[in-house]
């Protein structure tokens, strides 16, 4: 297992340093998505609010979260089907008359 380390970042002109076994690289880039998503939300907002951007990101990322198992999961069903119609053919052409 991964010993944790500390990764500083900032999001929304605030820092944040978290304990973390993911590498720096991919938690910045993890950052930065979030900042960019609410810097948007708040660019779009009537009312301006880092909480209800935050909301609204969230909401969107759970959608997109959602989406993609979703996906995933169909293809596995799709996989799943496929092999056992490839099996069954195998099965009966390998047999002896």
């Amino acid at each position: 297992m991964a010993s944790k380390k500390s990764v500083s970042i900032r999001i929304l002109d605030q820092s944040f340093l978290l304990n973390t076994d993911a590498s720096p690289e991919r938690v910045e880039k993890i950052a930065e998505l979030v900042s960019e998503n609410l810097e948007k939300a708040l660019a779009r907002s009537k009312t301006p609010s880092p909480y209800n951007a935050a909301i609204l990101v969230a909401l969107n990322l759970a959608e997109k979260y959602l989406d993609a198992v979703e996906k995933q999961n169909a293809f596995k069903a799709q996989v799943g089907e496929k092999s056992k119609k490839i099996l069954g053919l195998l099965g009966t052409t390998g047999q002896k008359s």
